[in-house]
């Protein structure tokens, strides 16, 4: 089983203490007898928060690599806890399972388009999920109310959910989370071949702050959200059980003052001398990898085979040094990797090479820091050709230790990277033939181009560094938290309040509008499928039948819609979203308006009064041709024809493309129908045309004016849209004199009301409750 420990640090008084929370803890652990030890490990997550420190004290937490038992656990959290860290205990198989069978065997691949080499079984999404919730239990020990908990990668994406309910559950609704990926994010279309896609997003979509690499991963993962849970969403946010989980791109860095420092050092400038020596006369192009199958290496070796048989000039000249560190050798997609890259080398040196002139220099090991440095220093071209990468931070550390030489990169348009150094030679990685130009460019650029294009990629390095990454991650989540904070305000309406209010108005009118789709019903596209609930229809007509009571349904839909269904109930209604109103038969029998007609324009035999005068009908003829031209057009769209509005619905089609048409059509009606008093609404997933002016506010207005001479001692709105902002603008202003007024929106959002209540049922629930007294 899995277990936890906690460290006392995490209860720093700090008000913004940070808790960063990895796979690994950054350090090694080691035993001498009884003792136990560490080393810091070195890692661009290391030295990205280095920077932190500066800001505020935090805690890191992870696994420490391995299981301890209990005699052991205690020296090790003990001297863990001295160096601000607390580790996360999993059992072997529950590791194992987690890291090598779920996150490394099904996450990465699919997230760096491999989805042929995924392997899933039950057990390691079980084994997934208990070390997940492990590490919830271990930080809900350390985390207080304020604290900013930052997560990191794939590994840990059920971790937000889980560690979210666990905080509510103790009250403790202050902490912030953030969630930060380190790989790419696919598209929607290879993502959704996860069977367990939908608990993947819902687990980071409980953060507050979601970070990606690059715009592109950020986009996949907001399409995703969705095309997969169906969710809202904006360039940069999306919405998920009543909160804005906001989205960001933050790129990662390294601290390019370490490379300086080292090419300063006596051991980088004597191996500088002897690398130089011993290429002299050649030029050197360098590569770094991981060798991994997304690494794209036998890419690489293609392409330089391909620049020396096409430019045989170069044989005898040009060499390549790959390091190649290793990687999962035990993994069998690893082994083919290795053979195949053997082969490549081989083939490759003994077309090209002699005894004096070796082509590929293959170093399949890790090599130290210094001898790094000195590799970057003394290669005229750094080539990285990844098939898909997140970042890749090579291309950065080459470019802080090129100083002197200012030698040419070219960077795989695959690579995170790409985006952000605009100085480098961009390739396709799969077309060989291009990275073979681009090398034989690289090696031909004149110096004041070479220098050119270094300064740019030496500026952009140098200025977004591991620490400007990390200190920025942290400034946004502490502002979109402090936003989040301001929203909170908004108090839940309860029904104490309500029902306090309500039983308040002894003398004069109590009067509630409602609105009905997002409101009293869930939002439904057809018409049929949007009649009131048996509950809704049982509430509205208890609270229509209490003394001094007027109730208005407020809606989109046409007059015959909300007649059929509220028929038998003495409520008011207004349709097409303000375009008609009809008071409740109760008006004529309220004290002050039984000495004459209700004030008003006309109405007609049915009681409903028309707000639109003089409507030329000839406008239809414009917008009809063009909403059946985009209906045709867009799969799953269609045309509701009102007696007044027309309305193009596209609820039913792809998100992303039925979004992109919605726009494109508001932009041509707003082109043909610039000289009518026509107004263009973009609704929920609808586009709307109507007569300007005219909207719920305005129809309140006409009530009541209609209920001019009555008191009114009790008003009630509330509502789910934009147009019900309107509303609270009017109420807020014209009513505020209103002994007893309460506005309140549906679901927690920037509003004018007063009040916000999170779903339909709870709307139900509290008129229930009213309907009582």
């Amino acid at each position: 089983m899995a277990s936890t420990s906690s460290s006392d640090n995490a209860q720093s008084s700090d008000p913004a203490h940070l808790i960063v929370v990895s796979n690994r803890l950054p350090v090694t652990l080691a035993q001498n007898g009884s003792e136990w030890s560490f080393k810091l490990s070195s890692g661009g997550l290391v030295s990205a928060l280095s920077g932190l420190k500066r800001e505020m004290s935090f805690t890191w937490v992870g696994w420490p690599g391995k299981d301890f038992g209990e005699s052991d656990r205690v020296k090790i959290d003990s001297l863990l806890r001295e160096n601000s860290c607390g580790a996360v205990y999993l059992d072997d198989e529950t590791a194992e399972l987690y890291y090598n069978g779920f996150a490394n065997s099904i996450l990465w691949p699919l997230f760096h388009y491999h989805p042929g080499e995924m392997i899933f079984e039950e057990a390691a999404w079980d084994a997934y999920q208990r070390a997940n919730r492990a590490f919830a239990e271990a930080l809900l020990d350390m985390v207080k109310d304020g604290d900013l908990v930052w997560i990191q990668d794939y590994h840990l994406m059920l971790l937000p959910r889980m560690l979210r309910g666990m905080l509510d559950a103790r009250g403790l609704t202050g902490v912030k989370i953030g969630w930060f990926l380190h790989t790419p994010f696919p598209s929607s279309e290879l993502y959704r071949i996860l069977p367990v896609r939908r608990s993947i997003l819902e687990g980071v979509l409980a953060a507050d702050l979601l970070g990606f690499h690059t715009y592109d991963y950020a986009r996949h993962f907001l399409s995703s959200c969705t095309r997969i849970l169906g969710l809202a969403s904006a360039p940069t946010s999306v919405e998920a059980e009543g909160r804005t989980v906001h989205v960001g791109t933050f790129p990662i860095g390294i601290d390019p003052g370490k490379f300086a420092e080292a090419l300063q050092t006596d051991t980088v400038q004597r191996r500088l001398s002897e690398l130089e020596r011993r290429f002299d006369g050649a030029r050197v192009v360098v590569g770094v990898d991981r060798l991994d199958y997304i690494k794209g290496v036998p890419q690489k070796f293609l392409a330089f085979e391909h620049f020396l048989s096409e430019h045989p000039e170069h044989v005898g000249h040009v060499v390549l040094v790959q390091v190649a560190v290793p990687s999962r050798g035990d993994v069998e997609e690893y082994r083919q990797l290795i053979a195949s890259v053997n082969e490549l080398v081989g083939r490759i040196n003994g077309r090209f090479g002699t005894v004096e002139y070796t082509p590929i220099h293959f170093l399949h090991k890790s090599v130290a820091f210094d001898e790094l440095v000195s590799l970057y220093a003394v290669a005229d071209v750094c080539l990285i050709t990844s098939t898909r990468d997140g970042m890749n931070l090579v291309s950065y550390e080459y470019v802080a230790s090129q100083q002197a030489r200012h030698g040419v990169l070219v960077l795989s348009e695959f690579a995170g990277a790409a985006q952000s150094l605009s100085g480098a030679l961009i390739v396709n990685s799969w077309n060989i033939e291009e990275v073979s130009d681009a090398l034989h460019q690289a090696l031909a650029m004149a110096p004041a181009q070479r220098e050119a294009n270094f300064n740019s990629l030496y500026k952009y390095v140098n200025t977004h560094t591991a620490a400007y990454w990390g200190v920025s991650f942290i400034n946004e989540l502490k502002r979109v938290s402090q936003a989040a904070d301001e929203l909170a305000q908004l108090p839940q309406l309860t029904a104490q309040v309500a029902q306090t209010a309500f039983g308040a108005a002894t003398q004069g009118l109590r009067v509630l509008m409602l609105d009905y789709d997002g409101t009293l019903s869930a939002t439904r596209t057809i018409p049929d499928f949007a009649r009131p609930s048996p509950q809704t229809l049982r509430t509205l007509r208890r609270l229509a039948e209490l003394p001094r009571t007027l109730v208005y349904v407020v809606s989109g839909r046409i007059r015959a819609h909300m007649e059929r269904w509220f028929e038998g109930i003495d409520v008011g209604l207004v349709a097409e979203h303000g375009l008609f109103y009809r008071h409740p038969q109760a008006v004529g029998q309220m004290p002050g308006l039984t000495q004459g007609p209700v004030q008003g324009p006309p109405q007609d035999a049915n009681g409903w009064t028309c707000l639109v005068e003089h409507t030329d009908p000839q406008w239809r003829e414009t917008v009809l041709p063009l909403f059946q031209h985009y209906t045709e057009r867009t799969p799953g769209s269609f045309i509701e024809e009102k007696e007044v509005d027309l309305t193009w619905h596209y609820r039913n089609t792809d998100p992303e493309f039925g979004l992109w048409q919605a726009n494109e059509l508001k932009i041509n009606l707003e082109r043909v129908l610039s000289h009518l008093p026509l107004t263009i609404v973009n609704g929920n997933k609808t586009v709307e045309v109507r007569p300007s002016q005219v909207d719920k506010a305005f129809a309140l207005r006409a009530i009541v004016g209609g209920l001019s001479g009555a008191q009114l001692d009790f008003v009630m709105s509330v509502g789910d849209g934009r147009g019900d902002e309107n509303v609270f603008a009017f109420l807020n202003t014209e009513l505020k004199a209103t002994p007893e007024l309460i506005t309140c929106t549906v679901g927690r959002k920037s509003t004018l009301a007063k009040y916000f209540l999170p779903n339909v049922d709870s709307v139900l629930a509290i008129l229930s409750k009213l309907a009582d007294l």
